[in-house]
């Protein structure tokens, strides 16, 4: 299994986990999801690739096992995979709807 690069965007989060937060509702839509932010009620809408992320990014025991999912899944090369990851966990952690940590 691919590791993900030790100096990549993801390198200091791979041995954490992510969490929703308490203030995240998440709606499926199809392959598809949208985030429901509870304090602002704005809505974060996220495409298929981006639903099963944030799916296996806070059910799976770490980051790093979500990113081997990843790549198992879908077709992509790994420096991508851990940009667009690193991208999506750092926009969702700024927004208030993901946290990432040991516990």
């Amino acid at each position: 299994m691919k590791r993900a690069d030790k100096d990549g965007p993801l390198h200091e989060a791979l041995a954490g986990r992510a969490f929703a937060t308490s203030r995240a509702l998440r709606k499926d839509l199809g392959d598809e999801a949208i985030l429901l932010d509870l304090e602002t009620e704005t809505y974060y809408g996220l495409n298929a690739s981006g639903s099963r992320l944030y799916k296996l990014l806070t059910t799976s025991p770490t980051i790093q096992d979500a990113y081997e999912a990843m790549l198992e899944e879908y077709d992509v090369q790994p420096e991508r995979l851990e940009r667009d990851m690193a991208a999506l966990i750092d926009e969702l952690a700024q927004r208030g709807l993901l946290r990432t940590g040991n516990a």
